[in-house]
């Protein structure tokens, strides 16, 4: 035993003496990064902005008087038209109303032309020719609301579209103004993000504003972008997040489905859109390592590069003003470069990284 015990020591001593050449380390592995392409002044200066999709025109369809429910042929996600039943009441009770009108009117009709007659001829005043006419012109309108109450009990398609929801069972009371069913028009979209303020106040009161076409990429449908026209923005910021709701239309996609509450991403090319435009190189702020004895808004600090290898290298630039849309680089880089643009403080000279990319969801 104790044999084997020395055996064992001479060996650990031995391998602790082999050179240190002969320890194999594991591979670097590349770390994914946020990075950024320094764009030139000149080129497009693209800005994401996420967006929510909606019916560019829905309606809250409800019965404007109350009843049992007969028929509810409508579906959620059926396609109609213009004038399609969607629902109906019981209308018995209302055309009994409707019977009674007409069976009031018509006396008064018949009391009138007798009335009439009789004035014509001298026989009665115009005080009771007066009462006759009011007698008719109220039974008249009594008649004309019981029908249209009956109607009523008809709810129809406004425009051709889809069936978003229906909120109610066959055979239901329904009240009168009470939500039965949604419908959304299919041949139109509208995309709305919000514009914080600082981008909203520099946003050109201008033509080529108004008439850019900024880029929509449904966020189910990655790689594809399709053209959007601005419609209107609201005048005043929430005033729980301070941006301005803008609201953007397109022609719903036929070869894809396309549906109200899908998320996506607008793409703006702010300088087709805003009043001063960038003359000097501009980063993200966070891509900017600020040197502990620099004044803010001037003076040298540092980026990281990504090199030909994707590694990282560090390097000096000195920065002018710090605007809204990043930190301008007076010098020290080149249009074309990468650099690291989040997590600066975590990086170190020869890191391996990769471009992050957002991983997506079936």
């Amino acid at each position: 035993m104790r044999s084997f015990t020395l055996v064992a020591v001479a060996a650990v001593a031995i391998s602790g003496c082999q050179p240190a050449d002969n320890i194999v380390s594991a591979p670097d592995q590349a770390r994914p990064a946020k990075l950024y392409h320094v764009p030139n002044p000149g080129e497009q200066l693209m800005r994401r902005f996420p967006a929510k999709v909606q019916a560019a025109e829905q309606a809250a369809l409800a019965f404007r008087v109350p009843g049992e429910l007969q028929s509810l042929p409508a579906q959620p996600g059926q396609s109609v038209n213009r004038g399609d039943l969607l629902a109906s009441l019981d209308p018995s009770d209302y055309r009994i109303k409707v019977n009674d009108r007409q069976a009031r009117y018509e006396l008064a009709k018949a009391q009138f032309d007798r009335i009439e007659g009789l004035y014509r001829q001298q026989q009665v005043s115009r005080s009771q020719f007066d009462q006759a006419k009011a007698e008719l012109d109220i039974s008249d309108a009594a008649l004309q609301a019981a029908q249209t109450d009956l109607s009523y009990t008809r709810l129809k398609a406004p425009f051709k579209g889809e069936i978003a929801e229906v909120y109610t069972d066959n055979h239901q009371p329904v009240a009168a103004g009470r939500t039965v069913i949604m419908l959304q028009a299919r041949d139109q979209l509208e995309v709305k993000i919000q514009v914080p303020e600082n981008l909203m106040a520099r946003i050109a009161d201008s033509d080529r504003s108004a008439t850019y076409n900024p880029e929509v990429e449904f966020e189910a449908i990655p790689g594809q972008r399709f053209i959007a026209t601005y419609k209107e923005h609201t005048a005043q910021a929430d005033p729980a997040t301070g941006s301005f709701t803008t609201t953007l239309t397109l022609p719903r996609p036929p070869e894809l489905n396309v549906l109200p509450g899908m998320s996506a991403s607008v793409y703006v090319d702010l300088k087709q859109v805003l009043a001063d435009q960038p003359t000097v190189l501009m980063v993200p702020s966070g891509a900017v390592v600020q040197h502990a004895n620099q004044q803010e808004g001037s003076g040298e600090a540092s980026v990281w590069v990504v090199s030909a290898d994707m590694t990282l290298e560090r390097r000096s630039v000195e920065v002018g003003r710090i605007t809204s849309q990043g930190i301008e680089i007076q010098s020290g880089l080149q249009p074309g470069e990468t650099i690291l643009a989040a997590g600066v403080h975590q990086a170190s000279v020869g890191m391996r990284v990769r471009p992050w990319v957002r991983e997506r969801g079936l």
